[in-house]
């Protein structure tokens, strides 16, 4: 712990203020980029603002100002960040690269959700596009959430953002200009419930994983090994072919990316050649409610950063999580071990990581 008696020594958590979903992670200019769902005004849910934050080794986290400020259009909802490289949005400079920050506008009068553009070339000075929204929306409708890719099937790139009952895809050239090209909804076996933060990932295979919102009648579907709540992320092996998603057939079981209470809207950082998800530790389950850190003037915290990789195991392809990177103290000893078969804190690690990825993300503690 740090020297506030209960904000986390590893963990990222606001200054002040409300944090949930972790934003856009990526790197840019030598520096490890994370941006949060925000509300510096008090500790809890109102008034998103994309919060934002750098760090070199994933680790020791530097808070900076507010990146993305509510609008007449709406509060600040999640989304993606992509380096357009190529500068095929024009709104790069010629030696330096644009930021994008792909986000969801949110409408509480209206809920009409669109989503939008907002970019920087030096990371520290955001402006929002002045042709948004990129995609419109309808009221009471929901459409959020947007993860912009780079489409190595037939070119240009690849936006997904979830709608009450599925995924919806995009594709551009330019960043700018977005044509639908296809859905995937949710297999009958899978959880159902509102959908939200898609999160779209090449391995040698594509992963699909998303965050619900799960009513309690679905709880049977639940692996025996998992904790039953409401929130919870899913994911989904198949193909992409350039213009939607397709699961396995062989997968006919719900795949869970942790299992615990205290793990949703994880994402990974979208330039970084391994895959690094940080998700949010939602305080769901009674232990973490149990913590009252709004006392200390901050409520949230993020996951420890873990590497992904997709295994092919007897039952199919499988996420494997590893801690990345494994934190040391000052005398050199790992606070928590990848080994299997290894405590971390008061948990054990078992075969099982291979299959079914972390047991229960909740009340972890550093040793």
């Amino acid at each position: 712990m740090s020297d506030e008696s209960k904000r986390p020594l590893v963990h990222f958590s606001p200054a002040k203020g409300w944090m949930n979903d972790p934003n856009g992670p990526v790197f840019y200019k030598g520096e490890y980029h994370l941006f949060f769902q925000h509300n510096p005004d008090n500790v809890y849910w109102d008034n998103m603002h994309w919060g934002h934050a750098v760090s070199k080794d994933l680790m020791h986290w530097e808070e900076l100002p507010i990146a993305l400020f509510p609008d007449e259009q709406g509060m600040i909802f999640s989304g993606s960040a992509f380096v357009d490289k190529r500068n095929d949005s024009g709104l790069g400079k010629e030696d330096s690269p644009a930021l994008l920050l792909f986000y969801t506008s949110h409408d509480h009068k209206t809920m009409r959700e669109m989503q939008c553009l907002a970019y920087t070339t030096d990371g520290k000075e955001f402006i929002k596009y002045d042709k948004n929204p990129l995609i419109g929306g309808k009221e009471h409708t929901p459409a959020r959430d947007p993860h912009v890719f780079e489409n190595k099937i037939i070119g240009g790139y690849s936006m997904c953002f979830t709608t009450e009952k599925a995924v919806v895809f995009y594709h551009s050239t330019n960043l700018l200009s977005w044509e639908k090209t296809g859905e995937f909804f949710l297999p009958e076996y899978a959880l159902q419930g509102m959908i939200e933060c898609p999160c779209m990932i090449e391995f040698e295979k594509y992963v699909l994983m998303m965050s619900m919102d799960v009513p309690e009648t679905e709880f049977n579907k639940l692996p025996k090994e998992a904790n039953a709540h409401s929130r919870t992320m899913q994911y989904f092996v198949g193909d992409f072919n350039g213009l939607t998603f397709t699961a396995d057939k062989e997968q006919n079981e719900v795949l869970l990316v942790d299992y615990g209470n205290d793990f949703y809207a994880g994402t990974v950082f979208s330039n970084v050649k391994e895959k690094i998800l940080i998700a949010w530790m939602g305080d769901f389950s009674d232990e973490a409610k149990a913590v009252n850190t709004e006392a200390e003037g901050f409520k949230g915290t993020l996951s420890f950063p873990r590497k992904l990789d997709l295994c092919k195991t007897g039952k199919g392809y499988r996420l494997h999580h590893e801690f990345y990177p494994c934190p040391k103290g000052e005398d050199g000893i790992e606070f928590v071990s990848n080994e299997e078969g290894k405590f971390l804190s008061d948990r054990i690690i078992s075969e099982s990581i291979k299959e079914n990825g972390f047991l229960p993300a909740t009340n972890y503690r550093v040793n």
